[in-house]
């Protein structure tokens, strides 16, 4: 208390010899008058027209996508009977009560609570998730939701605004703005907090406040319709740090699809092995990158379109390939024995080909000398065992791993996992 009191003291002190040292400037009436009524001069309200369009441009995206931002709460029971929790946040993307979230989000619990923008709170399921992308989705049972719509993310520029809606720290309907800081960024590494899996790595960055709470909540545009799904921040204290990471709509999308039509994800296998192009000769060639064909495995997707070695892939699907990450997403979201169109250039001319993908689980387990057992709708390869007394290795055990299953077949209604 007295150093409160010291403190006010010598800050009164101060004031009083700045005063008595500086004097005070006083105003006439009628200065102060015309002071208070001057009118902004043409450049003043131009600007403030400017800056109130753009206030107005935040209200809208935010009215349209806050009733469908929801706050997410997950309980995890353990044998014990102590009790562990988490929150999130998510979106709903259909009327019928489907909610996109982070994977991290719900993966630990057993017991997940979802709160509507109205307050009514809702037990949900969990429908599937598919932790390469992060990507989670929910089911609630409700009526009047209303969905928020995906927008096109290939389309986002650099430098555009968006907002980030969610409940960072807990507190639900949180509203930030910034832009698009970048895209297509990855190589996140030590320092990310939140990220749920490092198989996917091109994010949209963003300086929008992102804090821990914040995951699987909506970023959108001015528009509120969906860009990405908030995913990881980078910082150094585990909150904001003005770098913030997104799952691009695209990717976001046709996961959640996938997850709500099959309970499963399928991701499409070319047949190629990939080299990524050299910048300079990107430049030389005047494209703004691309991936070279290092080799084309036979049999496969790429040599039935008819693709050779050195052949430079720059898009596929309608996503620009630049870069070999860009290649390996582009052919993610392409379903098996679905066409695609490949364009690539071939000794400096440019052309297309359509190639019919296949499934890269199922290519995998044979690559690795395996089979599929289509009956019971599994994946296996061979596996050598060494049957051990103690430390002491007794015998070889030959037989077979589980490495495939497919949602809804007899194996995993039975219960059979990887």
């Amino acid at each position: 208390m007295k150093r409160s009191k010291l403190a006010i003291a010598s800050f009164t002190t101060l004031l009083v010899a700045t005063a008595g040292t500086l004097g005070f400037n006083t105003l006439s009436a009628d200065a102060v008058a015309d002071r208070i009524v001057a009118e902004p001069d043409a450049n003043q309200r131009h600007a403030m027209s400017m800056a109130f369009n753009i206030s107005d441009a935040f209200s809208y995206a935010a009215e349209q996508i806050e009733p469908s931002v929801v706050h997410i709460t997950t309980k995890n029971i353990t044998r014990r009977g102590e009790v562990a929790g988490g929150l999130g946040s998510g979106v709903i993307i259909d009327a019928s009560g489907y909610i996109v979230t982070n994977n991290h989000v719900v993966q630990n619990g057993n017991s997940i609570v979802v709160r509507l923008f109205d307050g009514r709170e809702l037990e949900a399921d969990l429908i599937g998730t598919f932790p390469e992308t992060d990507i989670a989705v929910l089911k609630v049972e409700a009526d009047d939701l209303k969905p928020a719509r995906f927008a096109d993310s290939e389309a986002m520029k650099v430098g555009q605004w968006v907002l980030a809606v969610g409940s960072p720290f807990g507190y639900d309907q949180t509203v930030t703005a910034g832009i698009v800081s970048a895209k297509g960024r990855g190589g996140l590494g030590p320092g990310t907090e939140n990220i749920g899996s490092r198989g996917l790595q091109e994010f949209i960055q963003t300086d929008a406040a992102i804090n821990p709470g914040n995951s699987g909540g909506p970023l959108v545009d001015l528009n509120g319709n969906i860009v990405g799904i908030n995913t990881a921040i980078i910082s150094r204290t585990g909150s904001n740090n003005g770098l913030g990471f997104a799952i691009p709509a695209d990717i976001a999308q046709s996961v959640a699809e996938q997850i709500i039509e099959t309970g499963d994800v399928q991701r499409g296998w070319l047949g190629i092995q990939m080299a990524a192009l050299d910048p300079v000769a990107a430049h030389d060639m005047g494209i703004p990158g691309g991936v070279v064909v290092g080799r084309v495995l036979p049999d496969g997707p790429a040599e039935k379109a008819k693709l050779r070695e050195n052949d430079i892939i720059t898009k596929i699907g309608g996503r620009s390939t630049e870069n070999l990450v860009r290649l390996s997403n582009a052919i993610m979201l392409i379903k098996p024995n679905e066409p695609a169109k490949i364009t690539y250039i071939r000794n400096g001319d440019e052309r297309t080909t359509s190639a019919i993908l296949s499934d890269r689980d199922r290519a995998q387990v044979h690559n690795d000398g395996g089979d599929y057992i289509e009956e019971l709708g599994i994946g296996i390869v061979p596996k050598t065992l060494m049957e051990r007394i103690g430390r002491r290795p007794v015998r070889e055990i030959i037989g077979y791993e589980i490495v495939d299953i497919e949602a809804g077949s007899i194996a995993a209604e039975i219960g059979f996992t990887t």
